[in-house]
């Protein structure tokens, strides 16, 4: 993973618990706003990385953590 994509891919683990996080708190809003966020940033991500690439890494990382 390039440094490139290090930062983005920590930006979307960031907005995805951003996320969860304002779901629990029932800010509904911004938690739409913020799932907006986490979809671009994946999107970024799977234009840089290659959409198949990105689908094994994310895999990889639900085999390892499992």
């Amino acid at each position: 993973m390039t440094d490139t994509e290090s930062k983005i891919f920590s930006k979307v683990i960031d907005t995805n618990w951003e996320f969860k996080e304002l779901q629990s708190a029932g800010k509904w809003a911004e938690a739409c706003k913020k799932a907006a966020e986490y979809h671009a940033h994946v999107a970024e991500l799977k234009e840089l990385m290659g959409e198949s690439e990105y689908d094994l890494f994310i895999e990889m990382g639900r085999k390892m953590f499992a």
